[in-house]
């Protein structure tokens, strides 16, 4: 119980350590690179996050698990989706530049609402993920592009910065201490949990599906402190991303993955209705305001009160 204690304490550590040194690099990188911070969020910053949900899913589905592998990846783009924005917005406004309100925010809708499609049938197959990973690769070149324009608009001086290769160790190091942080807050809380005689369903909704989320949640509320308003939507949305196209559709080629009626019925819905939503808020002005967050946090109670009650939710 004291070692659990002292290393969930450590975990809490190196999150917010590795936090500060990866938002410290992310300027220095862009400028280095001749792109703009957002770039490097959707690249690097939002993939890199993303790996929690990847190694989760892929244990549980190995273990005999597929349920909580699709849950897990729905789950934790729900928590990203509306907690996580709409924590973020609470603290501080949040300024939407026009590629956030053009692309992200379609693309992330994109995601949901083809992940729920595809598991209408009560099955994600190989098929399945070759479409999901097919979906991801025309976003990905986009912000590629988008990055090669960039750069040749820059003027090469922009990229005379002293010690890069430093700024990307500790860049890379930053985001190994976020993943490594975020697990053992959720490995090691769930072990002082179960000793204070929490119930699985209660640990699941707490350490696991927040747990997952750590890494954005830390990445996205420290870029609003610091007035990074790209990076934090940013790393939300190309975070959801990825893991609802890229990471589900990996896990389904190498092992078809079975859902649960309440997932197609009740969690996905509410996640595509939570991108609308979010979608509508930073489409029809340029701020993310707290009224809208108040909204999302909102969204975030029905889904846990759902997790509770049991009911579901078929969008039409």
């Amino acid at each position: 119980m004291i070692l659990s204690a002292l290393l969930f304490a450590l975990g809490i550590a190196l999150l917010f350590g590795g936090t500060e040194a990866v938002l410290r690099r992310v300027p220095k990188l862009a400028a280095w690179l001749r792109v703009s911070p957002l770039v490097v969020t959707v690249l690097l910053v939002a993939i890199m996050t993303s790996l929690p949900e990847f190694c989760v899913s892929l244990f549980a589905a190995l273990r005999g698990q597929p349920a909580a592998a699709v849950g897990n990846i729905v789950g934790s783009n729900f928590v990203t989706l509306t907690f996580v924005a709409g924590i973020c917005a609470l603290w501080r406004p949040i300024s939407v530049g026009p590629t956030i309100r053009t692309r992200e925010s379609s693309w992330m809708i994109l995601s949901a609402a083809l992940l729920l499609v595809l598991a209408m049938d009560g099955r994600i197959t190989r098929l399945d993920g070759l479409i999901l990973l097919a979906s991801y690769y025309p976003y990905f070149q986009g912000t590629l592009d988008d990055a090669k324009r960039q750069r040749r608009q820059a003027p090469a001086s922009a990229a005379a910065i002293p010690h890069p290769w430093l700024d990307i160790a500790v860049f890379l190091a930053g985001l190994g201490m976020i993943v490594l942080g975020s697990n053992w807050i959720v490995e090691h809380g769930t072990v002082m949990a179960k000793s204070l005689g929490m119930s699985d369903l209660l640990i699941g909704v707490t350490f696991y599906a927040f747990g997952t989320s750590l890494p954005e949640l830390a990445i996205a509320l420290g870029a609003v402190l610091r007035h990074h308003e790209d990076v934090t939507l940013g790393e939300i949305y190309a975070s959801n991303i990825f893991t609802g196209l890229a990471v589900a559709g990996t896990l389904c080629l190498a092992l078809p993955l079975p859902v649960e009626p309440l997932i197609v019925h009740r969690d996905l819905p509410l996640l595509v209705l939570a991108g609308v939503l979010l979608q509508m808020f930073v489409t029809t002005g340029s701020r993310f305001v707290r009224t809208e967050a108040a909204v999302m946090i909102a969204i975030f109670a029905l889904f846990l009160a759902a997790q509770f009650m049991g009911f579901g939710l078929s969008l039409p």
